[in-house]
């Protein structure tokens, strides 16, 4: 999946200098109406905020779309291009119309215009919220969503195009309104309605959610969103509060204008800034400004139904609401901090949250892995990482997340001595933690370098291990050899001897019964020594290699040919060995690719009801693969682990080696094992 900053390629058909003439041609027609509104006497004034949609959006748009062709939320800004059309047509319908008393073809054709025009940028806030900044839903369950808002929009430029009377521009009606029946107006005032209330919502939840699932680049770009967007809700309470019209329509006209900087400052320059403070700052203020107005007019509303001193009560409802917000500010400051940067304000919630995961996991490695993701969850961070200093020990990362920002290194000590590193990436470039979130990354690194300590230990007790079995295999197969070359053919070559004495000893009975007796103990213990030698290894390895001595071991096996399929009822197929030549194999690996092979086939031919078994070998690397693998009823979920599957699985840790099962009731069932060829 392409991260946030890819760039997907032109649509087909689409030249690179489409975007840059769709924005000449919408900041041309916008100029065009601002003259020629200023021309007319009887011309109707553009709204501050229409000429900040008509000349700001699409410069923007055109702007994000050069660097970036195939961003969708470049395209959706486009839209708004149509605003100059939109506002030059009013404004020379109102001319040719109410002025000049023009009827014709191009004075119907721009006043039917102005009817439905406005619909073409209607959803781009609620749209781009919902793409941006990925160009992709947050997830699939949101596409009705953006359906409906679609439909909402295509319905309500249909409606808008025949409904009759008349317009929002005064003295003009619909010419080509084709009924004069007043439903047209309803499905305008729904879909409108849909938009608003539907789109608005939606394309905040969408950023919170995106918020709260976000980390690196994406979080910084969605910072500069809702910086955008605060700045937006905070010109419109504004502007519902000045009495003045031209402040309040410059007020709006401002805030209307912070979306499409924010939109192109997060993906064009999205690290130019730390915009982290500005954006919870402007958030709180934001919450604190609507829950003040709201508290303002309910305190007005309800205390006017039973006084008639407007002013006192305008005072007191003032400083109720002021007391209000102000008690509201800690509390609305630390829930978005806890959405933007989690629960960097507490450290023992972080500490909590890391220790619990931390109880549920498997081993040192296992939590290592839970710990950083945790920490990156928790404190909402681009990326967390721990280092052991161990050569053996991999590196333990969350969630990549691309970023421009530095890591903060912090040494991991246990017992006197550095035991690795703790690497800890800034959400934006230039971010100082506050000691807080100092605090809170000191106690993880004291956890991570005492898991990385006992991770340690573990690697040692594997290394141990591996070096005891790979041992034990070498000095049987040494014993075997001795016994089987050397010990053997002499109490063989004794038993024959003892044979031929008790021949020469036939004219003294007791001497030959000696002898006899002799004869058969040491043949009893010739096979005694050769059961040893078959128990110390799999005699087929010394003498065939493992591919031959698996390929001789599953040939005693056969499998049934469903009916149809097969020559006909009762036919029986082999277990196929599929195997390239291999290099020399150290003796423990040998016997564990051997031990897990043969009881991987027993189980399938014993209890899968298989009707294909496959055995394979490969050299990947630095490892002998091997892979067992059948067509049978599968293993139940719910099954405990047999025997034969911890068998399998110890055989292979004893050499350093993992086992996997990979297995669906009805699909068959695959066991694949990784053994190292050398020794680590």
């Amino acid at each position: 999946m392409p991260g946030p900053t890819a760039s997907r390629p032109p649509a087909p058909g689409v030249p690179r200098w489409v975007p840059g003439l769709l924005a000449a041609l919408g900041v041309g027609c916008t100029l065009a109406a601002l003259a020629l509104a200023a021309w007319t006497e009887a011309g109707v004034p553009v709204e501050a905020s229409d000429a900040v949609l008509g000349l700001l959006y699409p410069l923007v748009a055109a702007l994000v779309l050069r660097r970036r062709p195939g961003n969708p939320v470049g395209w959706l800004l486009m839209a708004t291009a149509v605003t100059g059309p939109y506002l030059l047509a009013g404004e020379y319908a109102v001319r040719a119309v109410l002025v000049d008393g023009d009827s014709g073809f191009l004075a119907e054709l721009a006043t039917w215009t102005t009817s439905w025009g406005f619909a073409a940028y209607y959803p781009v806030v609620g749209l781009a919220c919902l793409y941006f900044p990925t160009g992709q839903l947050p997830s699939p369950r949101w596409r009705p969503v953006a359906r409906l808002l679609a439909a909402a929009v295509v319905l309500a430029a249909l409606a808008a195009m025949i409904r009759p009377g008349e317009l929002d521009l005064p003295g003009l009606t619909n010419p080509w309104a084709p009924t004069q029946a007043m439903w047209p107006n309803h499905v305008l005032a729904v879909c409108s309605l849909t938009v608003f209330l539907v789109g608005t919502p939606v394309g905040v939840a969408a950023l919170v959610v995106r918020m709260r699932r976000s980390a690196g680049l994406e979080r910084i770009q969605l910072q500069w969103l809702v910086l955008g967007a605060a700045v937006l809700l905070t010109g419109v309470i504004a502007s519902l509060v000045v009495d003045r019209p031209v402040v309040s329509d410059t007020l709006f006209a401002v805030g209307f204008a912070a979306v499409p900087v924010a939109v192109a400052v997060a993906v064009l320059r999205h690290g130019l800034f730390d915009v982290g403070q500005v954006v919870s700052r402007a958030v709180v203020f934001t919450l604190l400004s609507l829950l003040l107005l709201v508290a303002y007019g309910g305190l007005v509303a309800l205390v006017g139904e039973f006084s008639a001193g407007e002013r006192r009560i305008a005072v007191a409802a003032a400083a109720v609401a002021a007391l209000a917000a102000a008690a509201g500010w800690e509390r609305a400051q630390r829930g978005v901090d806890r959405l933007l940067y989690g629960e960097r304000r507490d450290p023992l919630a972080v500490a909590s949250r890391v220790g619990s995961t931390l109880d549920l996991a498997g081993g040192p490695v296992d939590a290592l892995q839970a710990l950083v993701d945790e920490v990156t969850r928790v404190l909402r961070l681009p990326r967390v990482a721990v280092v052991p200093a161990d050569p053996r020990l991999a590196p333990v990362v969350s969630a990549p997340a691309a970023t421009d920002a530095e890591d903060e290194v912090l040494p991991l000590s246990s017992l006197g001595r550095v035991v690795g590193e703790l690497r800890v990436t800034h959400r934006s470039p230039g971010e100082r933690w506050r000691s807080t979130e100092r605090a809170a990354l000191d106690d993880v690194a004291r956890r991570a370098a005492t898991l990385v300590w006992a991770a340690g230990l573990v690697a040692d007790l594997q290394a141990s291990r591996e070096r005891i079995v790979a041992g034990r295999e070498e000095e049987r197969r040494r014993l075997r050899h001795d016994l089987h070359d050397g010990v053997g053919p002499e109490l063989a070559g004794m038993a024959l001897q003892l044979e031929r004495l008790a021949g020469k000893l036939a004219g003294e009975p007791d001497l030959a019964a000696l002898a006899g007796r002799l004869r058969d103990q040491m043949r009893r213990t010739v096979a005694a020594v050769r059961r040893a030698v078959d128990d110390l290894r799999p005699p087929a390895l010394d003498e065939l290699g493992l591919v031959g001595a698996l390929r001789e071991h599953v040939a005693a096996y056969r499998l049934p040919v469903p009916a149809g399929t097969g020559p006909g009822d009762g036919a029986e197929q082999p277990v196929t060995v599929v195997a390239p030549d291999l290099p020399p194999l150290r003796a423990a690996v040998e016997v564990a690719a051997y031990r897990i092979a043969t009881e991987a086939v027993a189980n399938a031919v014993r209890h899968a009801a298989a009707a294909e078994c496959r055995v394979t070998l490969a050299v990947a690397g630095d490892d002998l693969v091997v892979e067992v693998a059948d067509d049978g009823r599968g293993i139940d979920p719910a099954a405990v682990p047999g025997v034969g599957s911890t068998s399998m699985r110890e055989r292979a840790a004893e050499v350093g080696g993992i086992l996997e099962i990979d297995s669906s009731p009805g699909e068959g069932t695959t066991v694949r094992t990784r053994l190292p060829l050398a020794a680590r």
